[in-house]
């Protein structure tokens, strides 16, 4: 993510991180959202949402002899109870039939996912509308909603190993979430005169899907919806089919790699898709409203050139296509949605264009396994993006990262592994961890570090990491000073000094 009011500078094969799938969290999440009342099996939407009135409904409370309830929460440090354990989802089905101008959709969910446990009842993340029926296995499955929670009992006990289906019917109006950790916006599904779009991290995916709602659960995702004719929609991943009625519209969308929730894209508004296939086969898509066709379609004209000079650092590009969804107005954020990052009129100059892209490497292919690790995405973003217009645009690195420490030396500033869940989307994560990729490069010299951040990123594509990995590649690779250093430069309350400038600057834009 990058925000203007952030000081700037199914696959079974694949890799999960499923260790603390058995742990129970403890703390509740601090978001506002549009809860439900259990009424005879069926949830629905109400004046006696147990958000607004203190009251909750029971969970199940028997556990079958040979399963036990998975966890409501996975654990992370700032959303304890975002994610569930006792299973591990490979696959989700999403069907939305979406009414724009009201706001209302009728949806189905279905999710393949693999027991991890042997599973009596198991957790979904679901934040307001309504739940018509719960099917497991295509039997009729007991469910309770409590806060953001939904509690599902199949009939018979999931086994360890086993996979199963569950496939969730609900409709209503989706509505955004209030998000600690995202002060400056509600976060999830929006809607704006029609114009819906995603912008769902870290915890707004549930505003619109059922699911376990945290990156370590990455899974395959197909996505169908079906909007009036009039409308456009577009969602992450390739387009595999597009039918069309008098009236309505159905487009499918496949992301055959793996996904975190939060990077789920859905758009729906009067978008103009423009497409240009490149020499190497990835095809890039964006869609642009049609009122600014022209300045947007001269603003996005560097993409080819931003994911080429990337290529050139981490590796191939991870996924099949790209593209952006403008927004027809200012929303002072962008987001690196995966396959179809969502900028606005105001967030489409080149430092932001290319933040997000470089995202699509660091962030979504290789993604934190802990909220509080989020340095790692925009720290790594920061630095990458200073590369590529020092590179292209002729910009001072060394003056950019001089602008950044002298910011960061602020005696309120916090170092980024010392951020509070407030503190999610800090200049520090930005600023701070750009400056401690900045003083390793210069420490250990350019070959280096290009193979450092190389490493990083091809240890953990489509996979989780955190800042021990990283600093066991920087040891492994370097040595143990150069581990040392990057610890002081993400947790010491004092930064250390500003690391002598590049002379000159190198490109870096070449394979070790």
């Amino acid at each position: 993510m990058f925000g203007n009011d952030i000081v700037m500078g199914l696959p079974m094969s694949k890799q999960k991180r499923t260790a603390n799938r058995f742990g129970l969290g403890v703390a509740a999440l601090a978001v506002l959202v549009a809860g439900a009342c259990v009424v005879e099996g069926k949830v629905d939407e109400g004046e006696n949402d147990p958000l607004r009135d203190g009251t909750a409904s029971s969970l199940p409370a028997a556990v079958a002899p040979s399963g036990y309830p998975g966890a409501p929460g996975l654990g992370d440090s700032f959303y304890p109870q975002l994610g569930n354990g006792g299973y591990d989802v490979l696959h989700y089905a999403i069907q939305l039939d979406v009414d724009p101008i009201p706001n209302t959709i009728q949806a189905q969910t279905t999710i393949i996912a693999a027991a991890t446990q042997d599973l009596s009842a198991f957790n979904l993340d679901l934040a307001g509308l309504t739940v018509e029926s719960v099917l497991v296995n295509d039997n009729d499955a007991e469910f309770s909603r409590q806060d953001t929670e939904l509690t599902i009992t199949p009939d018979a006990t999931l086994l360890q190993g086993e996979e199963f289906s569950t496939k969730v019917t609900y409709s209503g109006s989706p509505m955004p979430l209030s998000d600690p950790g995202v002060p400056f916006s509600e976060i999830g599904w929006h809607n704006r005169e029609g114009l819906i779009y995603t912008a769902s991290e870290p915890s707004g995916s549930m505003s619109w899907f059922p699911s376990n709602n945290h990156p370590t659960d990455k899974a395959t995702f197909e996505i169908q919806i079906t909007v009036p004719s009039t409308f456009t929609a577009a969602a992450s991943g390739v387009l595999v089919n597009e039918t069309q009625s008098a009236r309505r519209t159905t487009t499918t969308w496949q992301m055959d790699d793996p996904m975190a929730t939060y990077l789920t894209a859905v758009y729906v508004g009067d978008f103009e898709r423009v497409e240009n296939r490149q020499a190497d086969g990835l095809l890039i898509r964006d869609y642009v409203p049609r009122e600014h066709f022209d300045v947007v379609v001269d603003a996005l004209a560097e993409t080819p050139q931003m994911i080429e000079y990337f290529e050139g650092i981490l590796g191939p590009y991870p996924y099949a296509v790209y593209g952006s969804v403008v927004m027809p107005f200012p929303l002072g954020y962008a987001l690196e949605n995966q396959t179809l990052s969502l900028p606005a009129l105001d967030t489409i100059d080149p430092l932001i264009v290319a933040h997000e892209i470089s995202h699509q490497w660091i962030g979504n292919s290789s993604t934190v396994d802990d909220w509080s690790e989020i340095w790692l995405h925009e720290g790594f973003a920061t630095y990458l993006t200073s590369m590529y217009l020092a590179e292209h645009h002729g910009q001072d690195i060394n003056e950019d990262m001089r602008r950044n420490y002298a910011f960061m030396s602020e005696p309120a500033a916090v170092a980024p592994q010392q951020i509070s869940q407030g503190q999610l989307f800090d200049a520090s994560v930005y600023l701070r961890g750009a400056l401690t990729l900045h003083a390793l490069r210069q420490f250990v010299g350019d070959d280096l570090f290009t193979t450092i951040l190389r490493t990083h990123y091809q240890q953990s594509i489509n996979a989780n990491t955190n800042t021990a990995e990283f600093l066991a590649i920087v040891r492994r690779l370097a040595n143990q000073e150069a581990a040392d250093l990057v610890e002081q430069w993400l947790n010491n309350a004092l930064m250390p000094p500003l690391p002598p400038p590049l002379t000159p600057p190198p490109n870096l834009n070449q394979s070790p």
